[in-house]
C-alpha cells in the first residue's frame, strides 16, 4: 500500500541528507592524522555557503513566556529522540499543564550551530514534536499545543563547544494564559 502524502519535513530532510551524501562523495579521501571527520568536513564547507537563518516569530508567538516551572529538555546531536534521562523533566512538565489547562503550550525546538539552517530547521521541527508527543502521551490534551522551530537561529548559549552546544539542542515549553482567572 502506498502512501498518497508524505510529510513536507521528511521530503525536506531526505532532500538534504541526499545533498550531503553527494557533498562528502565528491571530497577528497581523508588523509590519516587529520582530525576532522569527511562528514564533519562536508557540513563546515555547506554551511559556509548556505545563508544563516534569522528567526522571525510567527504571530502570536511574542504572548508566550517561559516560566520556572517548566524545564526544557535537551538532545544528543542530530537526534530528536527524548532520552531516558529527560523523562523526569517531561513527566514534571505535563503536570504542571495538566493541573494548569487555562494555559496555550508554545513547543519551540533548537539545534546547535553545526549543520545548515535548512537543516536545523528541520531538526528543531522533530525536536518540538517528540516534545509534543510526550506531553500527549501523558494527558495534556494536543489542540493546546502550538510548534515552531527555530533551529540554531534562537541560540542559548554562543561559546564554542560541546558544553555550550549540548544546551542549544534543546525542545522549550512557553505558555499564554487563555482566560482569566478569578481569585
Amino acid at each position: 500500500m502506498t502512501r498518497p502524502f508524505i510529510r513536507s519535513s521528511v521530503t525536506r530532510v531526505a532532500a538534504l541528507a541526499a545533498g550531503l551524501a553527494m557533498l562528502v562523495a565528491a571530497l577528497p579521501p581523508v588523509q590519516a592524522g587529520e582530525p576532522q571527520s569527511r562528514v564533519q568536513v562536508a557540513l563546515n564547507r555547506a554551511a559556509e555557503t548556505q545563508p544563516r537563518y534569522v528567526p522571525k516569530a510567527p504571530d502570536g508567538v511574542s504572548e508566550f513566556a517561559a516560566i520556572p516551572q517548566l524545564k526544557p529538555i535537551h538532545f544528543a546531536f542530530d537526534r530528536a529522540e527524548v532520552r531516558r534521562s529527560e523523562a523526569a523533566i517531561v513527566d514534571a512538565d505535563a503536570a504542571w499543564l495538566r493541573a494548569n489547562p487555562d494555559y496555550a503550550i508554545l513547543v519551540t525546538g533548537h539545534a546547535d550551530e553545526r549543520g545548515t539552517s535548512a537543516y536545523n530547521l528541520a531538526l528543531g521541527e522533530r525536536r518540538a514534536m517528540a516534545l509534543r508527543d510526550q506531553l500527549v502521551a501523558r494527558g495534556v490534551r494536543g489542540d493546546r499545543i502550538v510548534l515552531v522551530s527555530y533551529g540554531e537561529g534562537l541560540p542559548s548559549c554562543r561559546a564554542q563547544g560541546e558544553p555550550c552546544w549540548g544546551t542549544n539542542r534543546a525542545a522549550s515549553i512557553l505558555v499564554r494564559r487563555t482566560s482569566l482567572q478569578v481569585p
